[in-house]
């Protein structure tokens, strides 16, 4: 049983990453270039958690210099190729189907750590599997027709965003601060999505998109993503990443009501398929802890056994010389 806190800070995960979809797509509508918008909204959530990480003590220079190289390299899946696709996705992709698609990710990671990282992978797996590329076909399967080169960027955003957590925990040791390697990151994935804003498109802000801006830098990339970390550490990261069953449906829905996006029933019944894959792997990763930690715990016990025994071996010895 979770706390009142854990439930509260749930609600306000899913409430904000249920609703920055739709503001990528209204600050896209109101006439910002997708580069340039995701570029502003990361350069100035890494500037901003960096400042506070440094004035509060709880990182130095030292410390952020030691992370940079990993963080850049870090960015370049998460920030730059994640959030630079998926912004140029939603210039002709609805918000909902996005959100939608992007509830694949957890699925797509598991699949990928177990292809080029040797994870270990049950039936339970399996069926996770089957039941994401089953939603994500049908989910998928209303836009392809409408917009093939865009539906590219969308299926890409999942892909980098599997990518990024798969090499996560071999680019980064559990000491490392996650808020000071996210703000790192952000920071290093802004200027580099910068670099190419102006490489690549007309760069364009009107005044229109400055309200979805800052939602997208002071609510999605700052309030929720440390409102996660502390959920994780508070409830556990089974019960953190279920925000993932709840946040496509509110964009789905904010979506149809504020921009009139539409809902096919093939959408809708690919988002419950590819939810109950997620939940199916959430079952699957959390046995498969309790495996690995019962059997951890029964090698110390066979290890503090022996050393046991070689001790009484040892004394015997000592007794009969």
């Amino acid at each position: 049983m979770q706390s009142k806190k854990s439930y509260l800070l749930f609600i306000l995960v899913c409430a904000i990453f249920g609703h920055t979809f739709l503001a990528i797509s209204m600050g896209i509508q109101a006439g910002a270039s997708p580069l340039f918008l995701a570029a502003l909204r990361f350069t100035a959530a890494g500037v901003l958690m960096l400042t506070g990480l440094l004035i509060s003590g709880k990182a130095d220079w030292a410390s952020l210099k030691r992370l940079l190289v990993r963080s850049i390299i870090l960015s370049l899946f998460l920030t730059v190729g994640t959030f630079g696709c998926m912004f140029i996705a939603q210039t002709h992709v609805d918000s909902g189907f996005m959100a939608r698609l992007d509830a694949a990710g957890p699925l797509v990671t598991a699949f990928l750590a177990a292809l080029f990282f040797k994870k270990k992978i049950t039936p339970l797996h399996m069926g996770a599997f089957i039941l994401g590329m089953g939603g994500s076909f049908l989910i998928a399967a209303p836009a392809v027709s409408a917009e093939p080169f865009y539906l590219i960027f969308a299926v890409a955003t999942v892909l980098f965003y599997a990518l990024a957590n798969a090499i996560y925990p071999r680019l980064f040791a559990k000491e490392d601060d996650p808020v000071t390697v996210s703000a790192l990151q952000a920071l290093c994935g802004g200027l580099i999505l910068l670099v190419l804003a102006f490489v690549f498109e007309p760069v364009s802000l009107p005044g229109a998109a400055i309200g979805p801006l800052l939602y997208l830098i002071l609510a999605g990339s700052i309030l929720g993503h440390t409102a996660t970390l502390i959920l994780v550490r508070d409830a556990g990261p089974v019960f953190a990443s279920s925000w993932l069953y709840v946040a496509p449906v509110i964009a789905t829905i904010s979506g149809y009501f504020v921009l009139g996006e539409t809902i096919t029933p093939a959408g809708m019944a690919g988002t419950v398929i590819a939810l109950a894959g997620v939940f199916v792997l959430d079952r699957a990763e959390s046995r498969q802890l309790k495996a690995e930690s019962g059997q951890r715990k029964a090698e110390s016990g066979q290890r503090t056994a022996d050393s046991g025994q070689r001790t009484a071996d040892s004394g015997q010895q000592r007794v009969e010389s």
